[in-house]
């Protein structure tokens, strides 16, 4: 959503730019029509028609007045544009620091999710050991294997009890689900 805010931000300081550029533009023409309204006036007065001198006075007075509220609206949107460059600078640094976050959230996210796994991976382990101590005797073998039979190894390949010679015995393999999880 911030990213589409400055898009939008971005694309009123350009409209605003060619505002200014339009504006600027009807000033070059009011002042050039003020200016030829005058130069009539003045030559109407030199050739002794008073009638016509007054009419260009009244159109030079009317762009006159027009170039000052051009003058003022130019003034107006350069401060504008001030303002909103200002803002869009703003909220670029605000989506850089969101961006920044949320990569640090992304890495924080990965970590707690790589110690929930080590725990659990922890917690396998210690289920093995207490069954390697179990197994001292044959009754504490029989019951172990039991125990590893009945655990349910769904994660990952890894995890997953190899399959098996039907020669082998509890304490192998005890030893190879150990190997393949990379404790020896």
């Amino acid at each position: 959503g911030m990213i589409d805010e400055v898009s939008d931000a971005k694309v009123a300081v350009r409209e605003m730019e060619a505002q200014i550029t339009r504006t600027e533009s009807e000033i070059t023409r009011a002042r050039a029509e003020s200016n030829t309204a005058r130069r009539r006036g003045k030559m109407a007065l030199d050739i002794g028609d008073q009638e016509t001198a007054d009419v260009a006075a009244q159109y030079a007075s009317k762009h006159e007045e027009r170039l000052q509220v051009l003058e003022q609206k130019a003034t107006a949107l350069r401060t504008e544009l001030v303002l909103q460059t200002r803002e869009v600078e703003e909220m670029m640094v605000k989506v850089k620091e969101a961006r920044s976050k949320r990569d640090a959230l992304a890495a924080t996210s990965g970590r707690t999710t790589a110690r929930e796994s080590l725990g659990e991976a922890d917690d396998l382990f210690a289920e093995l050991d207490r069954m390697a101590e179990k197994i001292g005797d044959e009754d504490g073998r029989a019951r172990a294997a039991e125990t590893l039979d009945e655990l349910e190894l769904d994660g990952p390949d890894a995890f997953r009890e190899p399959p098996r010679a039907p020669e082998m015995d509890v304490d192998q393999r005890l030893e190879e689900l150990k190997r393949r999880m990379g404790r020896d």
